[in-house]
């Protein structure tokens, strides 16, 4: 289900899988409509023309390097594969080298982004898209690949605290992807055995969803008490039930939280400013909306491994 949701997912901003969009911007909705009068002139009839044969392409430069070790390219036909050479060879490192992306393959070993890229370009070649669009897209992958610094001190914690991978989630509990995404992202760090930890950063969008901040100080308050994940699945449950009164409702059935306590820290600045502490860190990344999730600070989009969240794991264990 991740797999399917995220070959659909740009950010929740692009409608989900039905689910109403969490996207991080305004927007406006502009309308317009023309009237016409009068009698209509009957349309011509264009002359044909006789359809043209493509020219072509020239012979590959004798200096191109035409081997692209780690990339998969069994897939394309000759010419794509001309084609796939000659994107390679005028695209520059993903590593952000003075070369191209085809001799950071052959020289450059410890750059995998551009191993990433080369084989997004063969892969969307072999199914058929142009070179020109392929790269018109590159820069999108590339960026995705850049690491990011993005705190987590203090921050909730599912699995295991020392594992060397770490996932980070920007999320609202009014979204709708959220809620869907939120079980799959915990079986995803199940599945790694202790190899990888998720990490909940909260990205309230307060413009679209009125309750989203409130539901974040609640799990914030719970999580002073080691009950955030409680709190997390409650509050998912119950998405269309976040009143104050329903806040308190579901503080009352999580074991053992003192609900005294929640409430005046509740009302804390410490509390608030933890929640607008996470805002802004999304902010800095300009994230698009929610879920936002990142793999040891990769953004996670579809255009690679079609968003598998366990193929972004796998990558990173092995770097």
């Amino acid at each position: 289900m991740l797999r399917a949701a995220r070959e659909l997912l740009i950010s929740c901003s692009l409608l989900l899988l039905v689910a109403p969009a969490c996207d991080a911007k305004s927007t406006k909705d502009a309308t317009s409509t023309k009237s016409q009068t009068g009698a209509k002139t009957p349309a011509k009839t264009p002359a044909k023309t006789p359809a043209k044969t493509p020219a072509p392409e020239e012979p590959l430069p004798a200096d191109m390097i035409t081997e692209a070790p780690g990339v998969d390219v069994s897939k394309l036909s000759g010419a794509q594969r001309d084609s796939f050479l000659r994107v390679i060879n005028t695209e520059s490192s993903a590593c952000d080298k003075p070369h191209s992306l085809a001799k950071s393959l052959v020289e450059d070993g410890e750059c995998r982004d551009s191993m990433h890229v080369a084989q997004f370009i063969a892969d969307r070649l072999a199914a058929g898209a142009a070179a020109g669009d392929i790269k018109l897209d590159i820069d999108k992958v590339t960026a995705a690949l850049t690491q990011r610094e993005i705190p987590v001190e203090g921050r909730p914690v599912f699995g295991n605290e020392r594992a060397p991978v770490t996932i980070v989630v920007f999320a609202d509990f009014q979204c709708p992807m959220c809620k869907m995404e939120a079980p799959e992202l915990r079986e995803a760090i199940e599945h790694h055995g202790g190899r990888a930890k998720l990490v909940f950063k909260h990205f309230p969008l307060t413009e679209h969803h009125d309750r989203a901040e409130a539901a974040a100080i609640a799990a914030e308050a719970a999580h002073l008490q080691g009950k955030f994940w409680a709190m997390h699945d409650l509050l998912f449950a119950n998405q269309d039930a976040l009143s104050d009164a329903d806040l308190e409702r579901y503080a009352g059935q999580i074991e053992g939280l003192d609900v005294a306590k929640w409430k005046a820290d509740m009302a804390s600045e410490a509390v608030k400013l933890a929640v607008a502490g996470d805002r802004g860190d999304g902010e800095k990344l300009e994230l698009p909306g929610t879920p936002t999730v990142y793999v040891d600070g990769r953004e996670v989009v579809p255009m690679l491994w079609s968003g598998q969240l366990d193929a972004w794991i796998d990558d990173a264990l092995r770097r």
